[in-house]
C-alpha cells in the first residue's frame, strides 16, 4: 500500500468521530433515495401489472349512442372496444342504505375491458340474473361473503341478489366513486359486478364505450381515437390516468417522486459541507506535514489525490452502507403501502441503474466535499506553512467594534469575535442551519397545511352532518321528526360535464338553497359568498382543468340535454373541484331523478351511530352518508403519511447535529491555541466550552432567516406537487410553527456545548506550549 493511502487511512481513523458524522449524512441521503425512488418504480409497476392483468380500458367514454361512439374508436386504430352499462342505484347492505354502484357484466366468462380478479367465491354463472360479485372494499367494510344477500333499489322497486364472489378491480384499487369523491364515507359506497342483461332491464340500456389503444397505459389523451370518439357524440373521454382511482394514488406517486429527489438532496448537500469542513480542519492541522511533503519532493497532484481520496473512502462507505439499508427500506414500504391500501399485486424490485446510483452519489458528495480543500492542501507553499499555526488575519472592523464592547463578558466577547474571524466556518454552519430547517419546515408544512385542508373542508365549508336519499312519501318534515335532527335541507345531485373550447370535465354538480346553512362558499381570497341567482361557481381547479375564468361561459351537459351557464366565481375548497347553482337552477339542468335528497345538520351531542341507526330505519330513506365520517377515513388512509413525515423531522434534527459536530471540530482545532492559553490562565472549562458553543448558536441563529425563507419556498413546493382537481393544498402553519422550528434547530445547536466541553478537556497544554515554542 503506497504510503498516501496509509496515511489517508490512518488519518480517518484517528477522526472516527467526524468520519462517521459526514458517513451517516451520506448514508441518510443515499438511503433516503434508493427507498423513495424505489418505492415509487415499484409501486409504478405494481399498479400497471394490476391495469395489464385486468385489460384496464385505456379511456372510458360516456354520452351520446356508446355502440357509435365504440364503434368510431376501433375504425380510428383502437385495439380493443366495448360497451357496458354503469349506474349507482340506492342500495340495502344488511342495515345499512346507501348509494352504490352496479356495472353489467357477461355472465360465464370475463369482459374482454375491464375485467375483475375474484379473490373468493365464483364469477358470475352462465345465464344468472340475481347473482352478484361484490368489490373488495365494500366486502371488507360490510364484512360480506358468498351466499350472502343484499337489496338493489330500481325503477319497480327493491330487488335482492345473491354475492357468488370477492373480486379485485383495476378501476377501484381505492374506492372513489368520482374525481370528486376520491375520499368518501365506507358506509355510503359500494360496488357490485351484475350479469349485463339484469342491469340493463332494472336501469336502462349501456351508456359507456370501454376503449384500449394498442399501447395501453403511454397512449396520448389527444390522438385519432379520442377525436374519433368526440365526433361521435361522447360528451365525456376519461383516459385511465384520470380515473378517480388512478387519479387519486398518482397524486401518492408525484409526492414519492418529488421526494426521492429533494429530500435526498438535502442530505447530501450537508453530508458535502460536512465533509469539507471536516478536510479543511484537517489541512489546517496538517500545515507542517503537508509542507515536509512537498518539501521532500512529493508533487502536487499527489498531495492533491491524497486528500481526494479521504473524501471518496468516506462517500463510497456512506453511499455503499446506505444503499443496503435503502433496499431493505425499499421493500419495507412497498409492501406496508400496497398492503395498507389492499393493491392486489406488489412488485419489489431493487433496480440496477438505482443501487449504482446510489453509490455514486455518495462517492460524489465525498468527492466534491474534499475537491477545495484538496486543491488548497496542493497549493500550500512549504516555507510558509512550516508553523504549526495557521496565519490569524487582523481584526476587522467587526472584531474592533465586539471589543469595544467592554459591558459584555470576556467568553461572549470572543464567541462574538469569531463569527467574523473564520467565515468560511461561519457560513458552514449557517448552511447547516438552513438545510436543517428547510428539512424541517417542508416536512410540518405539509403536515399542518394537509390538516388544516382538513379541518377547513369538513368544519368550515361542509357544515351537513349526513346527507339522505329518499323516495315516496318522505319528506323533509318526516326527517325532521327523528330525534337529534336539528335542520333539513333539500339539496340536488347530479353528474355533469363541463365544457369550454373543446375541453371536457366531468364533476358532480350540486343544489343548494341560496340561503343554505349545509354548505360555505369560500373564496381565494378568504371571503364567502352565496349561490348566484343564475350562474355557477366552481372549485379553483376547474380554471386550471378547462383554462377559464371568472365571466367565462361554460356548457354543461346532462341526460337532460346541454346548458349554458356563467361561470360567476372561483371557490377555495381543499377537496375536489365541484360545481354549484342554485337549486332551482341545477334542478333545470339535471334529468328527473326517482330519489330526493336532503342534507342533515344534527344537534351538538348528538350519537352519530344512533343517527344512522334512526334515519336509515325509515321506510322512504333509501340512502344514507355520514360526512363527518369522511374525515377519519382520510385520517386512517394519512398514517403512513404522518409515519413518514414524522421520521423526515426526526432525520432534520439528525442532520443539524451532524454538520454542527463536525463544525464544532473545526472551531477547537483552529482555536487550539487559543484553548490552550485560557485553560493554562485557570478559565474553567464550563466557560471556554460556552465560548465555542456561543459561537455556533450565533451562527445558526444567523442562519435562520435564510432556512425559513427557504423552508417556506421547499414547502410549498412540494404541496403543489400534491395539488390537483382533486385536491388543493395552500402553505398554511400557525404563528408558532416556524419559531417552534428555529428553537428545535437552536436547541439543537446549544447541544453543541457538551461535546464541546470533551475537546476542551482534551486538550494537551504542555503539547500546545511546545508546538508553539517551535
Amino acid at each position: 500500500m503506497r504510503v498516501t493511502t496509509r496515511k489517508s487511512l490512518r488519518d480517518l481513523r484517528r477522526s472516527r468521530a467526524q468520519v462517521v458524522a459526514v458517513a451517516v449524512t451520506i448514508l441518510l441521503g443515499v438511503m433516503i433515495f434508493v427507498a423513495t425512488a424505489g418505492a415509487f418504480e415499484n409501486l409504478t409497476a405494481s399498479y400497471h401489472h394490476t391495469y395489464e392483468r385486468l385489460a384496464l380500458p385505456t379511456y372510458i367514454a360516456t354520452g351520446g349512442d356508446v355502440a357509435a361512439v365504440a364503434s368510431a374508436a376501433d375504425d380510428a386504430g383502437a385495439a380493443t372496444t366495448g360497451t357496458r352499462a354503469q349506474y349507482d342505484p340506492p342500495m340495502l347492505i344488511e342495515d345499512t342504505k346507501l348509494l352504490g354502484r352496479v356495472v353489467g357484466m357477461p355472465t360465464g366468462n370475463q369482459p374482454e375491458l375491464g375485467a375483475i380478479d375474484v379473490t373468493v367465491g365464483a364469477y358470475l354463472g352462465a345465464g344468472a340474473t340475481d347473482e352478484a360479485v361484490i368489490e373488495t372494499h365494500a366486502a371488507s367494510t360490510f364484512d360480506i361473503s358468498p351466499g350472502d344477500t343484499l337489496q338493489i333499489y330500481a325503477a319497480d322497486g327493491w330487488h335482492e341478489v345473491t354475492v357468488v364472489g370477492v373480486a379485485v378491480s383495476a378501476e377501484y384499487i381505492w374506492p372513489a366513486r368520482s374525481r370528486q369523491d376520491a375520499v368518501s364515507d365506507p358506509h355510503s359506497f359500494a360496488v357490485l359486478y351484475l350479469p349485463e342483461d339484469t342491469v340493463n332491464a332494472w336501469f336502462g340500456p349501456d351508456n359507456q364505450a370501454l376503449v384500449a389503444m394498442p399501447d395501453r397505459l403511454t397512449a396520448s389523451s389527444d390522438n385519432a381515437v379520442t377525436r374519433a370518439m368526440d365526433d361521435a357524440g361522447a360528451t365525456a373521454i376519461q383516459a385511465w390516468e384520470d380515473m378517480p382511482s388512478q387519479a387519486t394514488l398518482n397524486e401518492d406517486l408525484d409526492g414519492f417522486d418529488e421526494m426521492s429527489k429533494a429530500f435526498p438532496a438535502l442530505f447530501l448537500t450537508a453530508a458535502g459541507v460536512a465533509s469539507y469542513v471536516m478536510l479543511s480542519r484537517r489541512i489546517l492541522m496538517e500545515r507542517p506535514i503537508i509542507a515536509t511533503l512537498m518539501a521532500g519532493g512529493a508533487r502536487r497532484g499527489r498531495v492533491l489525490r491524497m486528500y481526494l481520496l479521504q473524501g471518496l473512502m468516506i462517500g463510497t462507505l456512506g453511499g455503499v452502507v446506505g444503499v443496503l439499508l435503502g433496499a431493505l427500506a425499499n421493500g419495507a414500504v412497498t409492501s406496508a403501502y400496497t398492503s395498507a391500501l389492499g393493491v392486489p399485486d406488489t412488485i419489489v424490485e431493487n433496480y440496477p441503474w438505482m443501487i449504482a446510483s446510489g453509490v455514486v452519489f455518495g462517492a460524489l458528495v465525498g468527492l466534491l466535499g474534499a475537491l477545495f480543500p484538496a486543491l488548497a492542501a496542493s497549493r500550500t507553499e512549504p516555507a510558509a506553512a512550516m508553523h504549526a499555526a495557521a496565519p490569524l488575519r487582523p481584526p476587522g472592523p467587526w472584531g474592533r467594534l465586539v471589543a469595544r464592547l467592554r459591558w459584555m463578558p470576556v467568553p461572549a466577547r470572543m464567541a462574538l469575535r469569531d463569527i467574523g474571524r473564520s467565515p468560511r466556518r461561519t457560513i458552514a454552519t449557517m448552511l447547516g442551519a438552513v438545510l436543517s430547517m428547510v428539512l424541517v419546515l417542508a416536512s410540518v408544512g405539509i403536515m399542518t397545511t394537509m390538516v388544516h385542508a382538513l379541518e377547513t373542508q369538513y368544519d368550515v365549508i361542509d357544515n351537513q352532518d349526513a346527507s339522505v336519499a329518499v323516495s315516496g312519501g318522505t319528506d323533509a318534515a318526516t326527517l325532521e321528526t327523528v330525534d337529534g335532527v336539528e335542520a333539513v335541507e333539500a339539496t340536488v345531485v347530479g353528474q355533469v360535464t363541463a365544457r369550454a373550447d373543446g375541453t371536457g370535465y366531468a364533476t358532480v354538480l350540486r343544489g343548494f338553497r341560496t340561503d343554505t346553512e349545509m354548505h360555505t362558499f369560500l373564496l381565494e381570497d378568504g371571503t364567502t359568498t352565496t349561490l348566484p341567482a343564475s350562474g355557477i361557481l366552481a372549485g379553483v381547479g376547474l380554471a386550471d382543468v378547462l383554462d377559464v375564468e371568472v365571466g367565462d361561459q361554460l356548457t354543461l351537459v346532462t341526460e337532460a340535454g346541454d346548458t349554458t351557464v356563467t361561470l360567476e366565481g372561483l371557490l377555495a375548497e381543499p377537496m375536489g373541484t365541484y360545481l354549484y347553482a342554485a337549486e332551482d337552477v341545477a334542478q333545470g339542468m339535471l334529468p328527473d331523478s326517482q330519489v330526493a335528497t336532503y342534507d342533515l345538520i344534527f344537534a351538538d351531542g348528538a350519537d352519530r351511530d344512533t343517527m344512522r341507526e334512526d334515519i336509515t330505519a325509515l321506510d322512504g330513506v333509501v340512502a344514507y352518508e355520514d360526512s363527518k365520517a369522511l374525515l377519519t377515513t382520510v385520517q386512517q388512509y394519512l398514517g403512513l403519511f404522518w409515519a413518514f413525515i414524522g421520521v423526515m423531522i426526526a432525520l432534520g434534527g439528525v442532520l443539524a447535529l451532524a454538520v454542527m459536530y463536525v463544525t464544532l471540530a473545526v472551531n477547537v482545532v483552529e482555536r487550539t491555541g487559543e484553548l490552550a492559553t485560557l485553560r493554562a490562565a485557570g478559565v474553567p472549562v464550563r466557560k471556554v466550552a460556552g465560548t465555542i458553543s456561543t459561537e455556533n448558536v450565533v451562527a445558526t441563529a444567523l442562519g435562520l432567516p435564510f432556512g425559513l425563507a427557504a423552508g417556506t419556498i421547499a414547502a410549498a413546493g412540494f404541496l403543489s406537487t400534491f395539488s390537483s382537481d382533486l385536491f388543493t393544498f395552500d402553505l398554511w402553519w400557525s404563528w408558532w410553527v416556524p419559531w417552534l422550528a428555529a428553537a428545535g434547530v437552536l436547541v439543537a445547536s446549544a447541544l453543541s456545548r457538551i461535546p464541546a466541553a470533551r475537546a476542551v478537556r482534551r486538550v494537551d497544554v504542555a503539547r500546545v506550549v511546545r508546538e508553539r515554542a517551535v
